[in-house]
């Protein structure tokens, strides 16, 4: 349906929850921007999971994390409506292992994530934002045998690229 551009910008701010952060083991998870400029949006966002999955000792799994960012996107219509282009600068605390095969890591990353998506419309105050990003930097890690044991098997720093997010996100604006 047809929307008036200036009403719509003259929305600037809108808070969010990702609904596929809470389908991949319950992340919490809370994101809030605010429209700069008919175009751009500016945001801070937070992600948490501290909780360890164990069906036995010997088949422990962890995604646990902390995530923090800011984070800005360029939408060629107006804000908060249809496509969107962004970028983040974000920090992690992250154990992760158990899943693929025995073995985990611990440690910092931060780098940069990019990402695009769109947001449908609901009504004037709500929003079903869809968008995937990617990330890269560095993390400076521990690797373990296994998520239980506690035998370390390396540390360093080291450069990644990772899938970051992945978004279906309940967008309600102001």
């Amino acid at each position: 349906h047809a929307q008036d551009p200036e009403l719509e910008h003259r929305a600037r701010l809108a808070v969010s929850q990702n609904v596929a952060d809470y389908i991949f083991l319950g992340t919490l998870n809370a994101e809030a921007q605010y429209s700069v400029h008919r175009n751009w949006t500016i945001g801070l966002g937070a992600r948490y999971n501290n909780w360890t999955w164990r069906h036995r000792q010997d088949t422990q799994f962890e995604a646990r994390q902390q995530t923090y960012y800011v984070d800005g996107r360029w939408w060629p219509w107006y804000t908060y409506s249809g496509w969107w282009v962004g970028g983040k600068i974000q920090y992690q605390e992250y154990n992760r292992g158990g899943l693929l095969g025995p073995g985990t890591e611990e440690g910092d990353a931060v780098g940069i994530s990019l990402g695009a998506g769109y947001a449908v419309h609901v009504n004037h105050w709500l929003n079903v934002d869809f968008g995937l990003f990617g990330w890269g930097g560095m993390t400076r890690y521990v690797s373990y045998a296994c998520p239980y044991c506690g035998s370390r098997t390396g540390e360093g720093t080291k450069a990644f690229v990772l899938p970051d997010e992945v978004r279906i996100a309940i967008q309600f604006i102001f």
